[in-house]
Formats: structure tokens, sequence, C-alpha cells
């Protein structure tokens, strides 16, 4: 048979939604499995955790999923244990934050190499946005007129960067019919950036100094334990984690993040095959941060250290203080599970999307620092099988085709075709060649 090494273009684009059609390497075609009481159980809405719960979940062999989520936080006001007013917080610091807002979008993967542990890896991307509000002092003269002087202004700054990348394995400890038990073992990658924060703010004054909660990443490896219990029952489902944050060394601006705890219980309740509705509450823990250089080192940065009298604090701004980080958070949050039905020709078939809001309860701040105001969650999930496809399209300019075992040969100058959820039959015909090749859509897999 005449193959066309150069010159040919193949353009392979699968968009896959969840169902079946099994294209195979030899060119045979097959039917699906039946489904088992695990696979039943995953298609139900609430079979996934809400969403503000990770790593709760596993796959059988073969599969996999990604994901991508967008996390919305927004701060406002000062909490020292209770609140603080910005005009009281100002007694004791040259600036102050007023507003804080943090985006993150979050992509995911997780991929099951056997039915006994299912791996998982999650990167970021994070926005941070912060407002301050500089003090209005009094000085004696100096290079200035005697009087009031409002040094600092008004300043804000932007600090965006890929975050820390998390690597797990989930381990199934219990895993029956509608009980599960999961161990969740992670570690962090300290990717994400710790420098950019010097200097970011754009105040003509050029205020510098290390902003704690704008970092995007922390620096340092860390472990991260977690255990996942989840169980349904009628139309309802429940469950709880546990997981902690440990960070094993100081990183390169010398300082080291405290370890993190928190927990989460929830409750859903299915209202149909494709919508499920849940309430969430949690709590974590996390302390100040820990630091492993002088305090005259750490002011030197500080163009305004000087300016600080006996009555305020040796830091520009809470913001950078170390000893100001830590606190406590109880949170409630309701969402909804929503899985696209599993229609003929319905190319978002089997796609999930959830929704969750969040509001905290219960602040205790070692502040004065921003307390959270709300917190909105997004997410896009995409389920995949390795080795079934549900919606094809296939489209190429004079791509060859090899020998089919009843000796015909075949070469297609342009061609289209679409499957959905009924059977695509390419019976007897396999791609052997191709100079170049895309794959791009949701849920892309073909098994070769």
């Amino acid at each position: 048979m005449k193959t066309h090494k150069k010159g040919s273009i193949v353009l392979l684009i699968l968009f896959l939604c969840g169902n079946i059609v099994n294209v195979f390497a030899n060119g045979t075609h097959a039917a699906p499995e039946k489904e088992s009481t695990e696979q039943i159980a995953a298609a139900r809405p609430d079979s996934y955790a809400p969403l503000g719960v990770m790593g709760d979940h596993g796959h059988r062999a073969g599969e996999m999923m990604l994901s991508y989520r967008s996390i919305e936080m927004a701060m406002d006001g000062l909490q020292d244990g209770n609140a603080i007013s910005i005009e009281e917080t100002l007694e004791n610091y040259l600036m102050v934050p007023t507003r804080m807002r943090m985006r993150t979008h979050m992509f995911g993967a997780m991929f099951a190499p056997h039915d006994r542990i299912t791996l998982m890896a999650m990167m970021s991307y994070r926005n941070n946005f912060i407002q301050m509000k500089g003090a209005h002092l009094h000085s004696p003269g100096g290079d200035g007129p005697v009087g009031h002087h409002h040094i600092i202004g008004d300043p804000s700054g932007t600090i965006a960067g890929f975050g820390d990348i998390t690597l797990a394995a989930l381990i199934p400890l219990i895993n029956a019919a509608n009980t599960h038990l999961r161990l969740n073992a992670g570690v962090s990658i300290p990717t994400g950036s710790i420098i950019s924060a010097r200097g970011a703010y754009t105040s003509s004054t050029g205020v510098t100094g290390l902003h704690y909660p704008m970092q995007v990443g922390s620096g340092s490896f860390e472990l991260r334990p977690g255990l996942t219990f989840a169980a349904t029952h009628g139309a309802w489902s429940y469950g709880a984690q546990a997981r902690g944050a440990i960070r094993l060394n100081k990183n390169k601006r010398d300082y080291r993040l405290a370890p993190t705890i928190g927990s989460t219980l929830w409750s859903a309740r299915r209202v149909n095959d494709s919508l499920s509705i849940y309430l969430r509450g949690s709590f974590e823990s996390w302390g100040n941060v820990t630091t492993f250089t002088s305090e005259k080192e750490m002011k030197s940065h500080d163009r305004y250290a000087a300016l600080i009298g006996t009555t305020r604090s040796e830091y520009t701004s809470p913001t950078m203080d170390p000893n100001l980080q830590g606190g406590r958070r109880g949170s409630m949050s309701a969402g909804v599970n929503f899985i696209f039905p599993d229609k003929p020709g319905g190319i978002l078939a089997g796609q999930r999307f959830t929704f969750e809001f969040q509001m905290p309860v219960y602040q205790n701040l070692d502040g004065p620092q921003m307390a959270l105001d709300a917190t909105t969650l997004p997410d896009w999930r995409n389920f995949m099988l390795l080795h079934y496809i549900d919606w094809t399209i296939v489209a190429g300019w004079q791509y060859p085709l090899d020998q089919n075992p009843d000796g015909a040969q075949m070469k297609l100058d342009w061609t289209i075709v679409v499957g959905s959820r009924n059977f695509l039959y390419l019976t007897d015909v396999y791609i052997s060649e191709f100079d170049w090749i895309i794959v791009a859509g949701w849920q892309y897999a073909f098994g070769l």
C-alpha cells in the first residue's frame, strides 16, 4: 500500500463525554461490559464529595479525570480576636490592608493505574490583590514642614503566578458498595513564587516588605496527609475528611509557614439523576510564621522603619509581621452538583458542573488580620474512560489508512466521521501512519 510520508496532515479532534464507542487498535469493535455496582454509584450526582473537599474519591484501573475549578476569596475588614477598626489599627502601623481579593485557577488530573490506587496531581495559577491605607503622621519637622504628613498614601498591589504543585496517592482502605474510606498520601513541591511580593506595590513611595498573605507559594516541601470517609444511603450521601499540611524546611526567604489542620463534614441529597444539593461545615486552624532572620535584618528592608515611634509596631504593616499570621476559622457552605444528562447526541453528556458558596461563621485571628468575607467555587469535571469514546469527530487531509484484513486499501483526502451515543463502527480499519496529529477537547482519551 502506498503511504504518504510528506505533506500529509491529519487533524484528529476527540470530544469525549462519558459513554461508549470502543475503538481498538486492531480495528475490531466490542460492546461495553455490564455496569458494576461501583460504576452505577459513580453515576450519581452526589457520588463525589462537595467541591471544597479534595482527594475524596478514587477510580477504577485505566480511568482518568480532568478538572478545573476557580476559587474566588473576598476579604474585608480587620480582626484581632474580634473585629477592629482600620483607624484603631493605624495607631500602631504605618499602613494596614483594607481589602484583599484572591483568585485561584486550579487544574487537576486523576489517573488510576490499578484498582487499589489513584494518582492525583494539582497545580494552580493565583492572582492576589491587596488595597492598603496609609497612616497620617504628625512630624516635628525633618526634611519637610512641621505638621501633618500623609507619607505613604493608599498603595495597592497585585501578585500573580503559578502556585505549588501537589502530588498524591489515594489508597482505598474500605471500598464497599455504599461505604468508602480512603487514605490520602500527598506531598507539595515548592514551585510557586515567594519573591514577587517585594516591591509589588504601585505607590510612588516604593514601600517594600514581605507580605505573607500575598505569596502564591509556600517555598517549602510539604507533607499533605488526609483521611476521607464517604457513604450513601438511599437518596442521601454523607462524609467527613481530616487533612493537614506539614512544612518540612525553611524557604529561601528564611521562613517557614506553620502546620495547617482542617476537617469537614457534609451531607448531600440527590434530587434526581442529574442534580444533588449539599451542605458542608468546615473548620481549619493554622499557626504563625517561623522566621530564621534577625529582626534587624528584616527591618532593614523597610524604608519607613525609622519613622515608627515607640507607640507603633516595629513592622510597617501587620501583613509583614510573622507573629500575626495564625488563626482559626469555621465556615458553612452550600452547593449543587449537576451531571449533564446522558442523552443521544449530547456532546456534554456525563460532564459534571459544581458550584459552592461558603461563608465563615466563626473567625479567631491572631491579628490584626484580614477577615474572610465569602468564597465562591465553581468547578468543571470530566470523567474519562480509557478505551471508551462517546463522541468523536475525525477530520483530516490525505491521511493513509493501513490495509484491512480483507486486503482493501483506503486513502482519504477529506473525511468527517461523527459518532455520538450510538456505536461508531470503524470495523477493520485502523490508522497506520500520520505526519501530524492533534488530540484536544474534553475527556480526551483513546485506547491503543
